[in-house]
């Protein structure tokens, strides 16, 4: 090798939760800078990379920036790299989203500065070969992808060709472990760096098709500004210039590109960057990743239940949209929804373990339920109301999915229970609860939270039950329930499960009865003792809200009000459980979207309320901290029942929301 090319470039990244102030502290601290160096330094070379919402921000804000970002490129200084405006992952994606987000990237970059871009990024580097077709189709000639995915035979520090169907993309492998360090001077750096390529490449076999390698290295804007506050990045330039003139050249991928002809042809499989994949096999726990068995995007959502509920939903309104043949501009809006929510943030987490929190994930349902708003708006014949019933989820059992007037609801054979509520009226997924883990919450559920999850206990688990302990055999939580009968037209579906009750191993069986309505169901249930012995227990019904209030980490949004011998009250269930007897009505208000939750019970019960803190490991703390919190709400009866008889329970669940939108939080 006699000439080693490095492609610097940096990134920009902003949360699909940032607002104003943030980006513009992060513009004046860092992104005026790197346009700064660029002037000052005129033998400076380093490619941009920023997400679409900052890039518009930043033209919308400061025209004078993508102005002179303009001039820079046209001096061949610096490039901007594209990719999805949302940084979506894009295996997640059907074809028209993966083409519509970069289409939509590469627009507002030539609509800033000018000129479009010619590679691309990718979220994490979440990969799969068959996305090649459409980066081509949309105009890349090349992307970055981590080195952590190349095959060690082919890592030669030269451009990767991939092709599937037909067409191909360059690839330009990023090297992490070359990453500058303030603590080696940049002649020293250059060194290293030049020596260990040579090294590496000295005896394969495209010495003789070339004499030239590359290697790319990402640089994160808080890295840059640490390198441009120290002066690191100006001496290295000046190095470069002054004492290796001949050997190492600091450039733009696409000058590189254009000029090196060699490529190594390859195929990379599917899989995530090793320092995010390594939290794909345990739940927030990091494992070792190997090659042969590195873990791809689907391997990361099956471990995470929420974020695979999270695309689940996506999928199922992606299919709405594009099943949708009304109004176009209604469609178009609600595809740029679909385009928010399709945010990486939300599906997978960052190389420090940093995962979707439920700020994120709401964000994201939230859009997604706007989307569906408008495609019902958007049809030409007007909304029906239908319960369909088809593998929702992909785990092999049937879901039965009530789209209503108010809500749209998925009924898991999992416990029977609502795994997803979307309120039609711009709000999230109240039943995007997580369950506790032992590692972090010291006590493990042992079952999915939800609502309408049902649980049956001697009187003495209850007793544990309404500390917020967890307790019993799983009896019903934890139970596979099977249809007795679905009648789609009626909107009525009957389920059945089985279980074992208590240490006498009684055998009971509960069918339930959903009867979805335009703003409420009716929960009709049926408790058998099968078994020859009678039995004494606890019946109850949970359903565990997620928390819409993102103020602080304890922000509780939820207001209890019911009736209780026959007189109305309030209760304080916020900070500790509360429980009261004999009630016949009860009401629980979201107070971040005015949105309240009616249960009236056919008989009278009592209610058992708590707030539920989930923690999780955090980055650059020992200790787990709280991620979240949920709110829990269950209704309970004291049952005896003798040998072979059954009870019978019903609750009307009402939906109401208010006559006028709240603006989106």
């Amino acid at each position: 090798m006699k000439v080693l090319n490095i492609c610097f470039y940096i990134t920009g990244r902003a949360s699909i939760l940032s607002h104003h102030e943030e980006f513009e502290e992060k513009y004046q601290n860092i992104y005026k800078n790197m346009v700064s160096f660029l002037f000052e330094e005129p033998d400076s070379h380093f490619s941009l990379s920023f997400s679409g919402p900052l890039v518009s921000w930043i033209d919308r804000e400061h025209s004078e920036f993508t102005q002179l970002i303009s001039k820079l490129i046209g001096k061949k200084q610096t490039e901007i790299i594209g990719s999805g405006y949302y940084n979506p992952v894009f295996p997640l994606l059907f074809p028209q989203d993966r083409s519509g987000q970069i289409d939509l990237m590469t627009a507002e970059c030539r609509r800033c500065v000018g000129k479009r871009p010619r590679g691309m990024t990718v979220f994490n580097s979440v990969w799969d070969n068959n996305l090649v077709p459409c980066f081509q189709s949309c105009g890349m000639e090349y992307l970055f992808l981590d080195s952590s995915l190349i095959p060690k035979e082919k890592q030669c520090y030269l451009p990767l060709l991939l092709s599937e169907q037909g067409k191909s993309i360059s690839v330009l492998p990023v090297s992490r472990e070359f990453i500058p360090n303030m603590l080696i001077a940049p002649r020293e750096y250059l060194r290293n760096l030049f020596d260990t390529i040579n090294y590496l490449t000295k005896d394969d076999s495209y010495n003789i098709l070339t004499d030239e390698r590359v290697v790319a290295i990402k640089i994160d804007e808080h890295q840059f500004k640490k390198l441009y506050e120290s002066k690191w990045l100006a001496k290295l330039y000046a190095t470069a210039k002054e004492y290796f003139s001949d050997s190492v050249k600091i450039t733009l991928p696409i000058e590189y590109l254009h000029r090196e002809q060699t490529r190594v042809p390859s195929y990379i499989a599917a899989g995530i960057q090793s320092d995010v994949a390594k939290w794909a096999r345990k739940p927030y726990e990091e494992s070792v990743e190997h090659y042969s068995s590195r873990a791809s995007i689907f391997d990361f959502l099956l471990t995470y239940r929420q974020n695979k509920a999270l695309y689940d939903r996506m999928l199922y309104i992606s299919l709405l949209i594009n099943q949708c043949k009304g109004d176009k501009a209604r469609k178009k809006i609600a595809r740029e929804k679909l385009w928010i929510a399709q945010s990486g943030e939300g599906y997978i987490c960052d190389p420090n373990g940093v995962f979707a929190n439920n700020a994120v994930r709401q964000h994201a349902y939230r859009n997604l339920t706007e989307a569906e708003k408008l495609v019902r708006d958007a049809q030409k014949d007007a909304f029906n109301e239908t319960v369909s019933s088809y593998d929702y989820n992909g785990d092999g059992f049937n879901e039965y999915i009530c789209a209503m007037k108010q809500y749209n609801a998925c009924i898991s054979l999992h416990g029977a229970q609502i795994s997803e509520l979307d309120i039609i009226h711009n709000t999230g997924n109240y039943a995007d609860s997580p369950s506790r883990i032992k590692q972090f919450d010291k006590v493990d559920d042992k079952y999915q939270r939800g609502l309408f999850v049902d649980h049956l206990f001697s009187l003495e688990e209850f007793a544990e039950y309404k500390k917020g302990v967890p307790t019993g055999s799983g009896i019903f939580s934890q139970t596979i329930f099977r249809q007795a009968d679905f009648d789609a037209h009626r909107h009525e579906i009957k389920l059945s499960g089985t279980g074992e009750f208590s240490s006498i191993n009684a055998k009971v069986t509960l069918v339930k009865k959903y009867i979805a309505k335009s703003g409420s169901l009716t929960v009709q249930y049926i408790l058998k003792n099968d078994s020859p012995f009678d039995l004494k227990g606890v019946f109850v019904v949970e359903s565990s809200y997620a928390q819409t209030d993102f103020s602080s980490v304890k922000a509780n949004s939820y207001k209890v009000e019911l009736v209780s011998n026959d007189e109305a009250g309030e209760i304080d269930a916020k900070e500790s459980p509360r429980s009261v007897k004999k009630v016949s009505y009860l009401q629980i208000t979201d107070t971040s979207n005015d949105i309240l939750f009616g249960y009236e019970p056919n008989e009278i019960c009592d209610i058992v309320c708590l707030p539920m803190i989930f923690r999780r490991p955090s980055v650059g703390s020992d200790v787990p901290t709280i991620s979240g919190n949920s709110f829990v709400a269950s209704l309970c009866w004291n049952i005896e029942l003798m040998a072979g008889k059954e009870i019978e329970k019903n609750i009307t669940y009402s939906i109401t929301v208010p006559k006028k939108k709240r603006k989106s939080k």
